[in-house]
């Protein structure tokens, strides 16, 4: 069986994120696999292993029972549930690592976090280390805002800047429109729209047509200065449910539209989730 990830730091804002996993799962067929990453407890500051030997055992078991504590209190007794959920907290000093692990643990096809924590304290799942996730992940991510409701998608947005890598990252985005049927609206933002958006938008849909099949894929390019603010706009209108985006990460990305910082820039101030993809994961297996 399939499976998605979703990690918490256990702050209520990030409880809209696991609502999300458990129906994306739940509908997907897929086992959703929950994860939290901790530390052991230290004394002036020499960590508390071998003094006691149960330690590790004990932390371990006390953080998964307040996964599972924080499951039951966020989705319900009548909520659906994927056929096999999983608690698995995992230790690790860094947050982002055991993330990592995890995922690769399960092969897991997708993480899905929140975007925001309640404590500056620590790097937590929340805000710095969902960012870090855009980079790193060995998967698609999946960033939901505080606050956001699941629903059925009806149109799905798909900001593209006409390289090959969109289309292995479109043909990801098309297998999971297929399971609602949804629109997939496929945007290009330029300052230049006669004269550099319209005759490569043209271009790529010829590449598009040629190589996926999926007849609810539509082309746009607006004209604008600004990026994020366009996308949001675009978004809003369309009453999309979701936005799909490719982080690059070769040199030669820093001329082009969505270059290394905007898809962040967009999971910190967008109100709808965020499917994100890096160039070091679109090789891996998606639904």
């Amino acid at each position: 069986m399939k499976s998605i990830l979703y990690a918490t730091d256990f702050s209520m804002a990030s409880a809209s994120a696991l609502r999300y996993a458990n129906n994306l799962s739940q509908m997907l067929g897929m086992r959703l696999v929950l994860t939290h990453v901790y530390d052991l407890p230290t004394i002036l500051g020499t960590q508390l292993d071998t003094p006691f030997p149960d330690l590790r055992k004990d932390t371990g078991g006390h953080e998964r029972k307040r996964l599972i504590d924080f499951y039951e209190r966020v989705i319900g007794e009548e909520a659906p549930r994927p056929e096999e959920v999983v608690f698995e907290p995992v230790e690790n000093m860094s947050v982002l690592s055991g993330i990592i692990s995890k995922a690769t643990d399960w092969h897991v096809r997708m993480i899905i976090v929140g975007m925001k924590g309640e404590s500056a304290l620590k790097d937590l799942v929340m805000g710095s280390t969902a960012k870090k996730l855009i980079d790193k992940a060995p998967c698609p991510v999946l960033t939901v805002p505080t606050n956001h409701h699941f629903e059925k998608l009806t149109d799905l947005v798909y900001a593209t800047d006409f390289e090959v890598e969109d289309l292995k990252a479109l043909e990801k985005v098309v297998e999971l429109a297929r399971v609602w049927q949804a629109n997939i609206r496929v945007v290009h933002v330029t300052a230049d729209k006669k004269y550099a958006g319209i005759p490569q938008m043209e271009w790529f849909r010829e590449m598009v047509e040629t190589k996926i099949d999926y007849d609810r894929i539509h082309f746009e390019v607006l004209e604008s200065k600004n990026i994020t603010s366009t996308l949001e706009k675009y978004s809003e209108n369309q009453h999309a449910g979701m936005i799909a985006m490719l982080e690059r990460i070769h040199k030669g990305a820093a001329k082009k539209l969505f270059h290394k910082g905007h898809v962040k820039k967009m999971a910190s101030r967008n109100q709808l989730p965020l499917l994100s993809f890096n160039e070091r994961n679109l090789q891996a297996l998606f639904f």
